[in-house]
């Protein structure tokens, strides 16, 4: 077993709070999510649940800064240049809608009164299209350009660099979802990405990251 590096350790850490978060979403925090049934019985089970609401949202959260920091990380092994700066910075423009969305999701909502449900409707809406569409499509975008740039960096054990590509798609395939209102194809998207990213970046962890790997300038 090679000693593990701080980049390792670091994304072991990330890929934990990303599991912990889909196991709320599709846990605590499912009876609230539009998947969840009517508007108003899913306002009820949130105000009798908020404590958990919060702690998925602030997982989520977490989770998002989680992938910039995986990234950043990742852009030390790839070649300097345009593209790597570009990319990383599609992707860090990801975290503005998507933190603003589950802001909306945690705190504004649940302050709502029940009784405005056309108010909390819209936003709900909204927080689904800036998290799901155009953030979640930045992340994406920007995450398979990076992919692409280290497919053509690896000059051997390139399948690390193709692994990744199949979880790039399935996100953008998420984005299309979530403008064409298909919820039930968004969450199989959501559930199909989630698990091969974040196996992506275990395996990114166990290789790229490991102990003889030479980051770049």
């Amino acid at each position: 077993m090679f000693k593990q590096t701080p980049h390792s350790l670091i994304t072991f850490a990330i890929v934990a709070i990303i599991f912990c978060a889909c196991l709320m979403m599709v846990g605590p925090m499912r009876p609230g999510l539009p998947t969840g049934g009517e508007l108003s019985e899913r306002l009820l089970y949130i105000h009798n649940n908020i404590g958990l609401w919060h702690l998925g949202w602030s997982l989520w959260m977490a989770s998002a800064l989680g992938l910039l920091l995986f990234a950043t990380m990742l852009s030390h092994y790839l070649p300097a240049g345009p593209m790597r700066r570009y990319a990383l910075l599609i992707l860090a423009l990801g975290i503005a809608p998507d933190l603003t969305a589950e802001v909306i999701y945690a705190f504004i909502i649940p302050k709502l009164n029940p009784a405005e449900l056309s108010l909390i409707g819209s936003l709900e809406i909204l927080a689904v299209h800036l998290t799901g569409f155009l953030g979640n499509g930045l992340y994406n975008v920007g995450g398979l350009l990076l992919n692409i740039l280290l497919l053509k960096s690896l000059r051997e054990r390139r399948w690390i660099a193709w692994a990744g590509l199949p979880a790039w798609s399935l996100g953008l395939g998420l984005s299309a979802a979530i403008a064409s209102d298909n919820i039930i194809a968004a969450e199989l998207l959501t559930g199909a990405a989630m698990v091969l990213s974040t196996t992506w970046m275990l395996l990114i962890a166990l290789t790229l990251f490991r102990r003889n790997a030479i980051p770049q300038p």
